[in-house]
This record gives C-alpha cells, sequence and structure tokens, in this order.
C-alpha cells in the first residue's frame, strides 16, 4: 500500500556572519522631520493630474502608441488632442 504525501523539512536559514553585517551597511531612511537629515523629500506635482485607466481593444492602444511613435508625442497629448476633436464635432459637455 503506498504511504501519504510526506512534507520535507524546510531548509535551514543561513548563520552567515557577512548577511548581518551587510544590514548594518544600508543606510536607514529617517522621517521628515528627523533633526540629523538636514533635508526632506518631497514630490512636488508640475501640474494637477490623474490617472486614466479603461480597458480598449488591443488595437486602438497599438493605433495610439504607433501614432505617438510617428508624431513624437506621447499618448496623454493624442488623448488631449482627441478630446479637443470630439468637442469640436459634439459639442462641450
Amino acid at each position: 500500500m503506498a504511504k501519504g504525501l510526506q512534507m520535507a523539512e524546510p531548509p535551514r536559514r543561513r548563520t552567515d556572519v557577512s548577511a548581518d553585517t551587510a544590514q548594518d551597511d544600508i543606510p536607514k531612511i529617517k522621517p521628515q522631520g528627523s533633526a540629523d537629515t538636514g533635508m526632506k523629500f518631497t514630490q512636488i506635482a508640475e501640474s494637477e493630474k490623474v490617472q486614466f485607466n479603461k480597458r480598449i481593444k488591443r488595437g486602438v492602444a497599438d493605433g495610439y502608441e504607433m501614432l505617438a511613435i510617428r508624431t513624437r508625442q506621447k499618448v496623454p497629448e493624442l488623448l488631449e488632442e482627441a478630446l479637443v476633436l470630439l468637442e469640436e464635432k459634439y459639442g462641450k459637455v
């Protein structure tokens, strides 16, 4: 009769001294108000931007990418231009 599956022991952890010293060499990130850092890291947005996620067909996405390459523009710039053209055709919403 066959025995059931048996669990193997997990691999032993390394007790290498170099791994412990490598952790100490990594500089720690301090909070923004910390006195000994001297500088603060902040991200300043150039303009108000949002992420635009919509599912579209692969062919449409590829078309935008190819058009962006041909016109040397970015896809968001093409979307802005498309909005202007659609507003001219259908009016502003």
